[in-house]
């Protein structure tokens, strides 16, 4: 299983844009740790959040790559900071419409 960054769009609910965060053992491992320790509220499994966020998102992801680079090192840095990165280049333009939702799941 894996968590991933997720667009539900249409009458159906199908997912039309997603972006991988990372496995679940590898999330509950690293990233769950980190955003108890830097006190997350957006970025998380479950959580979801409109285009208004989207500063506070940034912001959020920001910090979980600097907890990366201190706090993990070799393959855990590289794949969790690449994770960081791919979040805060794509979640932008997923904003395709103002009432876009994206969720974590």
């Amino acid at each position: 299983m894996s968590v991933a960054l997720n667009r539900k769009e249409g009458p159906d609910g199908d997912i039309d844009f997603s972006i991988p965060i990372a496995t679940t053992r590898f999330f509950v491992q690293y990233w769950d740790i980190a955003i108890e320790e830097l006190g997350l509220k957006l970025i998380q499994e479950n959580a979801y959040f409109g285009k208004d966020k989207l500063k506070d998102v940034l912001r959020e992801l920001a910090m979980l790559k600097e907890w990366a680079i201190k706090n993990l090192d070799g393959k855990e840095l590289d794949y969790m900071k690449s994770r960081v990165e791919d979040l805060e280049e794509g979640i932008p333009g997923a904003f395709d419409q103002d009432d876009t939702v994206l969720y974590i799941f």
